[in-house]
């Protein structure tokens, strides 16, 4: 029995070094392409020159179950032009809705009608590399930003293994040319190399006071948004997620607040003729 044992932990520590040894030669153009032949082969890609996925859900403050609204989303794309919506059913401000566009050279976060953007509009106000760059909404949009990696320009870093709700994943860092202060890290599943899940992470210096002594007052404000994609099924000859939740948290001074979009997609469309007025700054 110690004999056996001693060789099954010889053997754990074999396939563990290989493991490990596979996942460092890994190179984030590998990632790259193997994503992309996750979603579907080179000529169902070409074909798919636009896109559009709808779905319902809700939103909601994790903090509050109470405070919940439920709505739709669209998200169109258009080679690198993207057009992401999320219209709620609410009847307080504390919900808004959100509209964020990009005609390929100007990006635009829309004033909801509730009056004031919500945090995740704010934030996608302040970086709207996530417009632009083609991050937001993962692959399903045209515009995603690993199919689009040389137009964009952008860096990409393999940062080894992680794992996700107990699955191991690939991670590549991701930045913009020029850099900028927001940290992006793509998940992907190791496996099938689906992309299932992007972060995004950023931390604002602490106040300053009116004098010295103050100023250790001030706690530094962190913010990250997180999506996650699940649900992988075909549509049109591309694999696509069906569910789709977004989190937003920020901590600091004013204490934690947390923030859920959580949507089924169940209807997707490709190749529509899009008006051009559809990815205009509103």
């Amino acid at each position: 029995m110690k004999l056996i044992r001693s060789i099954l932990a010889a053997f754990m520590i074999t396939v563990a070094a290989v493991t490990a040894a596979n996942a460092q030669k890994l190179k984030p153009e590998d990632v790259v392409a193997k994503n992309l032949e996750s979603i579907g082969t080179a000529e169902a890609r070409a074909a798919a020159r636009s896109l559009i996925a709808v779905g319902n859900g809700t939103a909601k403050f994790l903090s509050n179950a109470d405070l919940q609204s439920s709505g739709r989303i669209v998200i169109a794309s258009e080679g690198s032009k993207f057009f992401f919506g999320i219209n709620l059913e609410s009847t307080t401000n504390r919900f808004a809705d959100e509209l964020y566009t990009f005609d390929g050279s100007t990006s635009s976060v829309g004033l909801p009608r509730q009056g004031n953007r919500s945090a995740l509009g704010l934030f996608a106000q302040s970086n709207k590399m996530l417009i632009e760059q083609g991050l937001l909404g993962g692959t399903l949009s045209t515009a995603w930003v690993i199919a689009n990696i040389s137009e964009n320009k952008g860096k990409l870093s393999f940062d080894g293994l992680k794992k996700v709700d107990g699955k191991e994943a690939y991670v590549l860092g991701y930045s913009k040319k020029g850099g900028g202060d927001v940290d992006v890290s793509l998940f992907f599943d190791k496996e099938t190399f689906r992309h299932i899940r992007t972060e995004y992470k950023r931390m604002s210096s602490a106040g300053i006071g009116l004098r010295p002594e103050d100023s250790t007052k001030y706690d530094e404000t962190r913010f990250k948004l997180i999506e996650e994609f699940g649900d992988f099924r075909a549509e049109s000859g591309l694999t696509l997620p069906h569910s789709y939740r977004i989190v937003y948290s920020t901590s600091g001074q004013r204490g934690t607040t947390e923030i859920e979009w959580k949507f089924t997609l169940n209807e997707f469309s490709t190749n529509q003729k899009l008006d051009a007025t559809t990815f205009k700054a509103v």
